[in-house]
């Protein structure tokens, strides 16, 4: 009986002539790859499903320890913040630039142009100027108060912003800024309020026979403890009332420099080149040993973190590597049984690797969520900024996915190394 001609065009088609149509439909259509996949992982589900106990076990492993990692990485973080955020307000990362020397020990005055080169420096946060005090003046609580008793305060001249600069907080009142600076009025120290016995705002003090209305009064200083001890008068009106001074008192006498944090070192030699650009001596001092301290903290703490969270880790692939070796043994009739259906090595092995990332998965995403909540929890209870890396959550459950794959590489080593009649037997 002769084939209908639509079945032998299609067999000419796909390359069989009419002799070999036969052995073309006997040949079985490749599946493609997704579809292998697919197969792959719902065989992986099914079993990593088919004993809840067993799964909740296994995931809760590395949960913990994904847990573990993300809330101890957490508070560290919190922590580490907080200590280099102190040590950055004791002046870790503030630069104080004066004028240097030449060779025959002559002051170099800095260049008018020194604050705005060294604000347009990568890495300056804020500038602050301070410019020569008069010359020959002594400050008092009134009139009354002999000129023969001394009380060693000295007379700062700020611009607008300096105190910002240093970091100087605001105990009462408020600084002097661009609305006074012309006026005759003073920011007082915390010292120098205490000795002059001024308590707040409101009070006068006298300044070289001119009086002179308190404005406001800082709180201590320990990164420029000079300021502590001085009264600070704004520099426009410094230059009008010290008229024959003028000249002197317009050169600056000092910038303090607040850099981003860490950076201190680095940009020491830049800041001094651009203070002054014709290659001139200028001194940049900094509080170098809280800087160093600063930078081994940080590493200390960054490293600490890092072995912390390995260790964690660690924990939870031991978790997933002793639950998947169970699962072998218990589940060594389906092993024989798929082996005797065809199965290969391979796919036994990608089976069981398979089930131990979706486990690894699974608690992945409980601890990351666990161990996020807590961080954040732990730093709002004890008031410390949270700093939690959210960018690298991601990255903490693609390592404990990583880390149930590497320990699920055993156990199914060990359940593609058995025979069928192994299997069936041990069942």
């Amino acid at each position: 009986m002769n084939k209908p001609a639509n079945v032998l065009t299609n067999n000419a088609a796909n390359g069989c002539t009419q002799e070999g149509a036969n052995d073309c439909r006997r040949t079985p259509a490749r599946r493609t790859i997704g579809t292998r996949v697919l197969d792959l992982l719902r065989t992986a589900w099914f079993g990593a499903t088919g004993r809840i106990s067993r799964t909740i076990l296994a995931s809760l492993g590395i949960a913990l320890g994904v847990a573990a990692y993300v809330a101890l990485s957490g508070i560290a973080a919190s922590n580490q913040a907080a200590l280099l955020a102190r040590l950055d307000a004791l002046g870790a990362n503030l630069q104080v630039v004066t004028p240097g020397q030449d060779s025959s020990g002559q002051s170099v005055p800095l260049p008018e142009y020194a604050p705005d080169t060294i604000a347009r420096q990568r890495g300056v946060e804020r500038v602050g100027v301070f410019l020569t005090a008069p010359s020959g003046v002594q400050v008092f609580k009134n009139e009354f108060v002999p000129f023969t008793n001394g009380n060693a305060l000295a007379v700062a001249v700020m611009r607008p912003g300096a105190l910002d600069a240093v970091g100087a907080g605001i105990a009462q009142g408020h600084v002097i800024n661009g609305d006074n600076e012309h006026l005759p009025v003073a920011v007082l120290g915390s010292e120098a309020a205490y000795r002059l016995g001024v308590t707040a705002p409101g009070d006068r003090v006298l300044i070289d026979n001119a009086w002179y209305g308190v404005i406001g009064i800082l709180d201590a200083v320990p990164q420029a403890q000079d300021i502590d001890s001085s009264v600070l008068i704004g520099a426009e009106y410094a230059l009008a009332h010290y008229a024959d001074q003028a000249d002197a008192i317009g050169q600056i006498s000092r910038i303090y420099v607040r850099t981003r944090p860490g950076s201190a070192e680095a940009l020491r030699h830049m800041i001094a080149h651009a203070a002054n650009l014709s290659g001139g001596n200028v001194s940049v001092t900094a509080s170098a040993n809280l800087s160093e301290a600063r930078n081994t903290t940080d590493d200390a703490l960054t490293s600490l973190g890092l072995m912390i969270g390995a260790i964690a880790l660690a924990v939870g692939g031991m978790s997933i590597a002793n639950m998947m070796i169970v699962t072998v043994m218990e589940r060594r009739g389906e092993i024989g049984l798929r082996r005797a259906l065809g199965a290969t090595r391979g796919s036994i092995r990608m089976q069981f690797v398979t089930e131990a990332a979706l486990l690894s998965a699974i608690g992945g995403l409980v601890g990351v969520a666990i161990g996020a909540g807590a961080a954040v929890g732990v730093a709002a209870g004890t008031r410390q900024p949270p700093a939690l890396d959210w960018a690298g959550l991601p990255i903490a459950w693609a390592a404990a996915v990583m880390v149930g794959i590497l320990a699920g590489l055993y156990p199914a080593s060990r359940a593609a190394r058995m025979t069928p009649t192994e299997a069936l037997r041990g069942e």
